[in-house]
């Protein structure tokens, strides 16, 4: 029969990627749950904001200034 795996060789194959990722490199990012959910708030009320019109209207009143 073609293409018969060996038994068992799907689990070696994943166990060294569980192991390659396991690891955390010394230069990585370190972000932390608080800035996550900052980042989410502030990109979220952005977009309602955007939806809405608020930013247009607040633009539209800065340059009736100048």
């Amino acid at each position: 029969m073609a293409g018969k795996k060996e038994k068992g060789s799907g689990i070696q194959q994943a166990a060294g990627l569980i192991r390659y990722f396991d690891e955390e490199s010394e230069d990585a990012w370190k972000i932390s749950k608080t800035q996550v959910y900052v980042a989410c708030l502030v990109l979220g009320g952005g977009v309602y904001l955007l939806n809405h019109g608020v930013i247009q209207f607040i633009w539209s009143a800065i340059e009736t200034l100048f």
